[in-house]
Order: structure tokens, then C-alpha cells, then sequence
């Protein structure tokens, strides 16, 4: 067997041990290694960035003889995955301005989730245009929905709309029509969602759970009930998808803003239980609070404790919705309830 069949056996268990997560097998082959490669190289670093070990990856990509494109990727990936969103920056503009690399479609979609969780649209721009420049947007629609998504999430709607409508309609799919609504629905325009939803469906395309979710989700912002309710009949009836979770929590959220409790309230009690869970009742609460429903909000809390008792959140709720109604003696129970089960409060949970 000759030495480039040993090295690609030694990089292939390399890729093996480190996908599996192997990490003290991976490194024992790849520093017994009398010589690597540039697939050696990636496969090692792209391998442990993924599995978190990103401090290590970073040591073995300065040490690296010839980085390239594999490698940049492989690392800002590493770095976005981490939420370790500046650094991924940092190292995107190493990449570009000192290195002269230029990045492919897959770097851009690894940069991207950074850019949209420091919410600086400038950054969104100089990638948009310079993927204009290489002709990324017309060769990856993944690209270009990104870029839909980013800009809505930096806060420019105007832009994340304009660019849906610049992109050929023989390239969009499902994905394009569902970045765009659910961009509309952050931003709570739940008029141009629903308006999206239906040309969508005019331009033949037939929207799965995740478009649902958006829709509903834009319909709950925008206080459309009555176009809400319709969608979920739609969805389990014509379109035969089965609700899950984050259906009936955007449906529970819609009824509660717009102060129908009592509907949102049967609505919760109908979730399957296989599928039920405490995050939809906490959105029932805070209606709860915010309308002054104490009644509703007592067995709402009991529903919470029946599925976890330790957050510490529910119980200040509770405290302050009986506090408010007067029941300084219930809610200071709350209190004590809290400290003797030790809840602690924590950031809550997302449905979405």
C-alpha cells in the first residue's frame, strides 16, 4: 500500500473519530500523522469546530501551512454555532481584507447568522453586494433567502421585501415565500403577511407546517383573529398537516392578546398531551396578567406546576396577578411557595 492510500485511510479515521466525537482518538491518529494534506487539515478543524471544541480548532487552524476556503468556513462556522457572533465577524474580515480570500456561497451562509444576531444591516448590505459582484444570488437560492432573513432580522423590512421581489420567479421556492412572511410577522405586519400568504398560493405553491407557523405567528402580531382561526382550520383541514406546538401556541397567543381568554384557555386544554408543554400555558398567563383574569390565572398556574415547578418566573407572575387584585396575604403564599421548592428565575422559553 503506498503513502497516499495510508494518508487518506489515516485522514478518513480522523473524520470518523471526530464526527463521533472521538476527540482524544481523533488527535492521538492526526498527531501521529507523518504528513497531512489539506483535506487532513479541514477535516480536523472543520470536525472540531463542529463539535464545539473551538479553542482547539482555532490553535490547529494558525498552525495550519496553506489555509483556504474550507478552513475560513469551517472556523466562522465554528464561531456562529458557539454564539460567538464578533469573532466569526473578526475573522471574516481577516479572511477577506488581510488573506485576500475571497469567501464562496457556503462562508456567506456561515456569516450570515452572525450578522443578523448583532443586528448590523451595514454588514448585511456589504455582503449582499458584494455576492452581487461573484453572482452567488443568481447560483444559490439558500443565499438568497438568507439574505431575506437577515435583513429582516436587522431590522430593515423595506430591504428584506425589495430583494424577495428582485429575485426570478422561476428561482423562489416554498423557503423564499416563507422568509418573506415571516419576516412581515416580526416586523407585525400582519396585513402583508397574509397578503403574502395568498399570492404565495396563487403562484401554485402549497405552504408545509413552517409556513404556517409564520403566518399564524403574523397573525398574532397583528391582532387578525378571525384570518388566524382560518388558517389553522386550513391548515388541518385541507392541507391535512397536523398541528404541533408551536401551532397551537401562536393560535393561544393570538386569542390572549386580543383578550379571549376564555378561547385561548379550551384551545390549551385540547393540545395532546404527547405534545403539551408548560410554554403555552406561561403565554396564557401573561394574558392572564395583562387582562387581570385571576380566576383563569389560578388554574393556569396549576396546568405550569403539573409540568415543572422550577421556574422561578411563574411564581413571581402569580405573585404579582394576586397582588394586583387586591390578595396581598395569596400572593406573599406564592412567594414562600417559590423559596421552599427553590425555583429560580431564568430566562423562559421560545416557542418560535
Amino acid at each position: 500500500m503506498g503513502f497516499d492510500s495510508h494518508l487518506y485511510v489515516e485522514t478518513g479515521l480522523v473524520n470518523m473519530y471526530v464526527e463521533s466525537g472521538g476527540l482524544a482518538e481523533c488527535k492521538k491518529v492526526f498527531d501521529e500523522m507523518p504528513e497531512k494534506n489539506h483535506v487532513t487539515w479541514n477535516v480536523m478543524i472543520t470536525g472540531l469546530a463542529k463539535q464545539g471544541e473551538i479553542e482547539f480548532a482555532r490553535f490547529l487552524f494558525e498552525r495550519m501551512p496553506d489555509r483556504n476556503i474550507v478552513s475560513w468556513s469551517g472556523m466562522i462556522d465554528g464561531y456562529t454555532r458557539m454564539n460567538r457572533y464578533r469573532e466569526a465577524l473578526c475573522l471574516f474580515r481577516r479572511m477577506v481584507a488581510d488573506d485576500r480570500v475571497e469567501p464562496c456561497e457556503i462562508t456567506v451562509l456561515a456569516i450570515l447568522p452572525a450578522v443578523w444576531n448583532i443586528g448590523d444591516v451595514r454588514i448585511c448590505q456589504l455582503i449582499h453586494d458584494y455576492g452581487e459582484k461573484r453572482g452567488f444570488h443568481v447560483s444559490d437560492i439558500r443565499l438568497m433567502n438568507s439574505l431575506i432573513d437577515t435583513y429582516a432580522k436587522c431590522g430593515c423590512i423595506v430591504s428584506a421585501s425589495r430583494f424577495f421581489e428582485e429575485i426570478s420567479a422561476d428561482i423562489k421556492n416554498l423557503v423564499s415565500w416563507t422568509s418573506l412572511i415571516s419576516s412581515f410577522a416580526m416586523h407585525g405586519m400582519g396585513k402583508e403577511a397574509v397578503e403574502s400568504f395568498e399570492r404565495m398560493e396563487q403562484e401554485g405553491w402549497k405552504p408545509n407546517r413552517v409556513t404556517f407557523v409564520s403566518v399564524l405567528n403574523a397573525c398574532s402580531h397583528g391582532c387578525l383573529v378571525e384570518e388566524g382561526l382560518k388558517f389553522f382550520k386550513k391548515m388541518a383541514n385541507e392541507c391535512q398537516i397536523l398541528p404541533d406546538i408551536k401551532h397551537y401556541g401562536c393560535l393561544v397567543d393570538m386569542l390572549g392578546r386580543t383578550g379571549r381568554l376564555e378561547e385561548a384557555e379550551k384551545i390549551a386544554l385540547e393540545i395532546p398531551c404527547e405534545i403539551a408543554n408548560e410554554v403555552v400555558w406561561r403565554i396564557l398567563l401573561s394574558a392572564c396578567s395583562f387582562y387581570g383574569n385571576v380566576q383563569m390565572a389560578e388554574r393556569v398556574t396549576a396546568k405550569i406546576m403539573e409540568i415543572e415547578r422550577g421556574y422561578g418566573g411563574d411564581y413571581v407572575l402569580m405573585s404579582n396577578i394576586l397582588a394586583g387584585a387586591g390578595r396581598f396575604g395569596d400572593a406573599l403564599s406564592v412567594r414562600r411557595l417559590m423559596d421552599e421548592r427553590n425555583a429560580i428565575k431564568v430566562p423562559g422559553s421560545s416557542l418560535t
